[in-house]
């Protein structure tokens, strides 16, 4: 991760020395050994403000850069001096090095001294270790420690911490201001918080907002060009770009008036998550700016300007404040949606006749979402976006003072020195100092805030952890638990980038009671990590800023836990929408188990999946209606199956039901039949036939039944086999092969035990009554001609079985599915004489039986409903299997 040193962003504003220019510094030290922290220094001292003039591109080895180096001094305000193992070049006829004659001259010119000393026991170069060989060079670390007390920083330059150093420098260098300097007391209520903790400023806070002046004049002065009419405001989570726009910018513009007529105009916030759209949020924001009875319609420009045109009087604009752009791409819209928004509402705004401007706020790390849209992009290359960095310690010392001065509260001596050094190297730190400042205000001793109240927070850090973890172990239990419940829907995680804030409806946790007490507690006015606006069905809820996901570690820790399983939810959500608009593309779904871990999920969490999830996660449905595609091809009907298993088959007559076979039967009427090369006409009585042959997952009950395969009395007077074959293709919708004739014999047995019926093979005259739905004219169970597109057979080149009833349109006239293709079906009777009674019989001998429908391998001729086949009865293949039949009362 980056690392930001000290907030020590931007320049030092109006903060001046004793004449009008910058503040300047110079680092002091040897070059080569510390030629890495030198730099990372020099970059901190900028990124203050400070202005640095190092010689980094000459040698010390002449009288030339020694005085060069010394008179480079002259109107220095800091000297940074930065001590390792060694003094450095010692100039001939000197007994100081240049560094120390550096500091010499900065002791005498009196210029502040901000020494750094290596650590004792830092990994350092040995070649650059002359402590013991330079005696000298230890006498001169221990005579900075004593004189000005040092810090001390290792191998690591990012080790030396220019944060607190700097903001205790600044608070030593100026203890007193001038009266022009302090802020106006304010007339501000007793008992009401100077500062605004979590929450961003809003216009009734702008006269505390202060510190910012130099970053507000130049918005203004950006939205004073005529380009400036859109503006966009960047900045990391917590460098407090809400407030800048919504108390500063306001508050010049429409309360000062700085621009020419602008204390007139109007002014809406609104964040693009208040709608179920977009353009939804800025309907609701436009309705509360002109205090309409209902919410317009501006889902067109035209719309928009009409409404503009109606509302505004003769010299009056609208600056609409859109808060968290980055929403756009958090909230769920439709790609189509956003695109046309930024397209509408940057093109109204453009256009002076309009009277609409727009300034909106967005986190850095987001701006790439904005380069695909020409709008935004075109924007990003233009003056008018604002680069808001994190405050310096010269802003952020009067952010902390000005507004207790402003209302008559004072901190006890050492404690704003002790905020600023604590404050940290993140950027986004500002959130925890306010947090902090509101909680040092709750506990004030009278008018003084105090370093005991400071250290019973837990400082700057500890302050949000310390009292939202009080406040959490004051509920109970159940209303603790709710905890998955709202911050599953509060927190949005992306894989690419940090947690950013989710606003929700409070509605959502109507029908949680624990939840919503829970959202009270932290919303409330003593802890306030939630935040709560509007009410009944207009109420919404948020996290109060993203530094909690951070700083509070029982959020951190939840995150942690938590973060992959909403993330998975969050990407479920994309692609469901995204395999709706490709078309329901087979292959584009999920694998079930990680469909079932995303329900597992919502379920967890609470969530209420949209219709495109579910859809998504559970598209058996829109699975099984393909089917009925005409044309659709073979290898889409086995990834159809496939899916289908891998989701749960929920086609009747497939699976299981309670733990025994889900057997549709199909009503077949009766008839005379003959079969080829046999000399006989067969009476079929009517009888039920199953729709499909036996699944994998239909046969595996009767294995792992405790009375079923290996119960001896299914195996009555025919080969008890000793063990079972596993399938070729064990998808659990795929028809079971590699089963023997013996097999399926003993699994009717047990099954119609269970049923309390009659359940058995069929004879091939009833299987071939089924397939020829009684009409000996049909060849092929669907009718008319061959058609590859109607069966799994060779044509189909998938050389395997699919799931069973993959093929609905080659159904037989009562709906019997698979009689063609797939696996060949295993008949009761003989193949020789099977018009003698005998041929009937249940018995031990491995006879040649009757195998009828063919199979994924066999050509059309063979595929015919009329074609005879045969195997041993202890044949194991993976192309044979089995159907059932059922004799009616």
């Amino acid at each position: 991760m980056r690392t930001y040193v000290a907030n020590l962003v931007l320049r030092l504003g109006t903060f001046m020395a004793s004449s009008d220019r910058p503040l300047q510094a110079f680092v002091s030290s040897t070059f080569i050994d510390l030629k890495d922290h030198r730099a990372h220094v020099i970059n901190s001292l900028r990124n203050a403000g400070l202005s640095v003039d190092p010689m980094e591109n000459w040698t010390a080895d002449s009288d030339e850069p020694k005085q060069f180096s010394q008179d480079r001094l002259n109107g220095c305000d800091l000297c940074v001096v930065l001590v390792a193992f060694r003094r450095g070049f010692v100039p001939d006829g000197e007994t100081r090095s240049i560094t120390q004659m550096e500091y010499d001259r900065a002791v005498k010119q009196g210029i502040d001294i901000l020494p750094f000393v290596l650590a004792e026991d830092a990994a350092w170069p040995r070649k650059f270790d002359e402590l013991d060989k330079d005696p000298e060079a230890r006498i001169w670390r221990e005579q900075l420690r004593k004189r000005h007390g040092v810090e001390s920083f290792s191998l690591d330059p990012r080790s030396i911490d220019m944060t607190g150093a700097l903001g205790r420098w600044l608070a030593k260098k100026r203890p007193g201001r001038p009266e022009s300097e302090k802020p106006v007391r304010l007339d501000w209520p007793d008992g009401k918080s100077p500062y605004r903790g979590l929450e961003w400023f809003t216009p009734e806070y702008a006269p505390l907002f202060l510190g910012r002046n130099r970053e507000v004049d130049e918005l203004v002065g950006k939205m004073s060009e005529s380009g400036g009419r859109v503006l966009l405001v960047i900045g990391a989570s917590g460098s407090g770009k809400s407030s800048v726009v919504a108390a500063g910018v306001w508050k010049a513009v429409l309360k000062d008036g700085r621009l020419p007529g602008s204390s007139r105009w109007k002014w809406q916030r609104i964040q693009p998550s208040d709608g179920d759209t977009p353009w939804d949020a800025v309907a609701r924001g436009l309705k509360g700016a002109f205090e309409l009875v209902t919410r317009p319609k501006v889902t067109e420009a035209g719309m928009l300007r009409d409404l503009l045109s109606r509302q505004l009087s003769q010299g009056e604009e609208l600056i609409l404040f859109v808060d968290q752009f980055e929403e756009l791409f958090t909230s769920g819209f439709q790609e189509a949606d956003i695109q046309r928004f930024l397209e509408l509402l940057i093109g109204t705004a453009r256009d002076t006749t309009n009277r609409l401007r727009v300034v909106a706020t967005i986190r850095s790390e987001f701006l790439g979402k904005l380069e695909v849209y020409d709008s935004t992009l075109n924007l990003l290359n233009s003056p008018y976006r604002y680069h808001l960095g994190p405050v310096s310690p010269r802003m952020l010392q009067d952010m902390i003072e000005k507004p207790a001065e402003a209302t008559g509260y004072t901190f006890e001596s050492g404690l704003v020195e002790r905020i600023l050094q604590d404050t940290g190297q993140e950027p986004g730190n500002l959130a925890l100092v306010e947090y902090a400042l509101k909680q040092l205000f709750e506990r004030r001793a009278s008018r003084t805030f105090t370093v005991e109240a400071y250290e019973t927070i837990g400082g700057v850090v500890g302050a949000i952890a310390t009292k939202a973890n009080e406040v959490l172990s004051g509920l109970d239990e159940d209303v603790r638990g709710a905890f998955d419940r709202v911050f599953a829907e509060l927190v949005h995680l992306d894989r690419e980038r940090p947690p950013t804030r989710r606003r929700t409806v409070v509605s959502t946790f109507s029908s949680n009671p624990a939840a919503v007490q829970l959202i009270e507690a932290l919303a409330g006015s003593e802890c306030r990590v939630l935040v709560t606006n509007g009410t009944g069905q207009e109420g919404v809820v948020e996290v109060a800023h993203e530094k909690l996901f951070t700083s509070w570690s029982t959020l951190t820790s939840w995150i942690e836990k938590s973060g992959e399983a909403l993330r998975e939810i969050d990407h479920a959500e994309e692609e469901a929408r995204r395999w709706q608009k490709d078309g329901d593309n087979s292959q584009e779904l999920w694998l079930g188990s990680r469909a079932r871990n995303v329900f597992t999920a919502i379920e967890r969490f609470g969530k209420t999946p949209s219709a495109e999830l579910e859809r998504f996660l559970r598209p058996q449905q829109v699975l099984i209606e393909k089917l009925s595609v005409d044309g659709l091809a073979h290898v889409e009907r086995l990834l159809i199956g496939q899916k289908l298993a891998e989701f749960g088959d929920t086609r009747p007559g497939v699976g299981v039901k309670n733990g025994m076979p889900d057997i549709v039967w199909i009503d077949i009427p009766g008839g005379p039949i003959t079969l080829d090369d046999v000399d006989h006409v067969f009476q079929v009585q009517p009888f039920k036939i199953a729709k499909y042959p036996v699944t994998n997952a239909q046969f595996e009950a009767f294995l792992s039944a405790g009375d079923g395969y290996r119960n001896t009395k299914w195996w009555r007077n025919i080969a008890q086999c000793d063990a079972v074959d596993q399938p070729e293709w064990s998808d659990a919708n795929a028809p079971r092969e590699t089963v023997s004739w013996f097999e399926a014999v003993a699994f009717c047995r047990w099954l119609g035990a269970k049923m309390g019926t009659s359940v058995r093979l069929p004879t091939e005259w009833e299987w071939q009554q089924a397939a020829t739905s009684g009409d000996p004219m049909r060849q092929y169970p669907w009718g008319g001609r061959w058609d590859d597109s109607c069966c799994n057979g060779v044509e189909s080149r998938l050389h395997r079985t699919t799931a069973v009833g993959m093929y609905p349109l080659a159904s037989t006239r009562q709906g019997v599915l698979d009689m063609a293709g797939n696996v060949w079906e295993w008949c009761q009777n003989g193949y020789e004489n099977p018009e003698q009674p005998e041929a009937l019989q249940i018995n031990k001998k491995g006879a040649r039986r009757v195998l009828r429908g063919g199979s994924w391998y066999i050509k059309p001729v063979n595929l015919r409903a009329s074609n005879r086949n045969w195997n041993f009865a202890d044949t194991r293949f993976n192309d044979i299997g089995f159907r059932l039949v059922q004799d009616l009362p």
